[in-house]
């Protein structure tokens, strides 16, 4: 009897593992970062990519549920550079439209957060990497009063490998904004991603 009520038990579990299973099909979270270029009074963000990572659309607005909304508070303004995590699901309207599962603003505003250029050395340390990057546009000195140092922790490469990171790579690192008061300045990196246009 006791081996009985034991399989049924157990025939009862497996079952509701397969149930719990199929109701909740798996999906991977898919990243879009850029500056809300409008925010509509139903709480929606227009979200806009900048140079250095193409994410396949321009542009993508993205409906806020108001749980979010009021978490980020007056933080979430036009011309914020803002993470958005999303399933992927998107209209077939311009601009695309989905849903957001969060929102993270990076920083208030856009100039200078994103850093586009080619890798000119790298450092590895015990958590991460120290790249000196020269920006695009910019040309080398001596000095390197002209490039960027970026501290790269490893769980922000995307795209990327250790192994990838190598002199004459051209990277988009996407920063908090905000940089050391040194020369050359150094800026801690949220993302970094292989440049594409």
């Amino acid at each position: 009897m006791k081996k009985t009520i034991w399989l049924a038990a157990v025939a009862l579990f497996g079952a509701f593992l397969l149930s719990a299973c199929a109701g909740s099909p798996a999906t991977s979270d898919l990243v879009y970062r850029g500056t809300v270029t409008s925010i509509s009074d139903d709480g929606s963000v227009l979200v806009t990519q900048v140079a250095g990572h193409n994410y396949g659309q321009p542009s993508i607005l993205f409906h806020v549920d108001k749980t979010i909304g009021k978490e980020l508070g007056d933080t979430l303004t036009q011309d914020a550079f803002v993470e958005v995590h999303y399933n992927g699901a998107l209209t077939r309207s311009l601009p695309a439209q989905g849903t957001a599962l969060s929102l993270r603003v990076i920083a208030p505003y856009t100039e200078g957060v994103v850093q586009n250029g080619t890798i000119l050395s790298v450092t590895p340390g015990k958590d991460g990497y120290s790249i000196s990057l020269l920006p695009f546009g910019a040309e080398q000195t001596d000095d390197l009063s002209n490039t960027v140092t970026l501290t790269v922790p490893l769980i922000t490469l995307e795209g990327l490998s250790g192994a990838d990171l190598v002199e004459g790579l051209k990277v988009s690192a996407v920063t908090m904004g905000i940089a050391a008061m040194s020369m050359p300045p150094i800026m801690p990196v949220v993302a970094l991603l292989p440049y594409t246009e």
